[in-house]
């Protein structure tokens, strides 16, 4: 399996003043996920693959799907969709709000063209929801993607690609509104 990792920077002006914001990338089996800190208390996510169906992240199982913050989401008529759920076995998952736990994400955006479906979102890097893993800067963590097939536009078809990888959470301390004109300028 071959992985490759990128840091891309993007830089905007604003009244003058040049701000960075780096993100981080990796790309496995078809998966491209991006990633940044992009507060004290945040994380933004990007992940697309090549499938008109949905696509799926999970943050730090501790055995196959096991305990993973999994973000899955499609995009279908040009609207994004994205659920919070929680590894409950290595071989499944549920809606973090059927387990008593609440969706801890913000929809960023999503787009599904050329085959392709990408999700954006930002999640907090600890919630203090029981479902959702903590997460710390400057810490390795294993992250599991996969995809459905074309036309999944659901949270219920099983899996046709999945991978894992390791990521690590670089600590970037841009205010949040900060990080919005960023964002909404690219």
């Amino acid at each position: 399996m071959k992985v490759v990792f990128a840091v891309l920077s993007i830089v905007a002006v604003f009244s003058g003043t040049a701000i960075a914001q780096d993100w981080q990338e990796v790309n496995v089996s078809g998966f491209t996920l991006r990633w940044a800190t992009i507060s004290a208390t945040e994380l933004s996510v990007e992940l697309s693959a090549p499938t008109t169906g949905w696509v799926a992240v999970g943050f730090d199982p501790t055995a196959g799907m096991q305990d993973a913050n999994i973000l899955i989401g499609y995009v279908a008529a040009g609207i994004t969709e994205i659920r919070d759920d929680f590894g409950i076995a290595p071989t499944s998952h549920k809606a973090d709000t059927t387990l008593g736990g609440t969706n801890d994400f913000t929809i960023d955006g999503g787009s599904e063209s050329g085959g392709t479906t990408e999700i954006q979102f930002t999640i907090p890097l600890n919630s203090g929801d029981q479902y959702d893993r903590e997460l710390i800067t400057g810490n390795m963590y294993t992250v599991i993607l996969a995809r459905g097939p074309d036309g999944a536009d659901d949270f219920t078809t099983f899996h046709e690609v999945y991978a894992s990888t390791q990521i690590e959470l670089w600590a970037l301390a841009l205010e949040s509104d900060t990080w919005g004109r960023i964002k909404a300028s690219y």
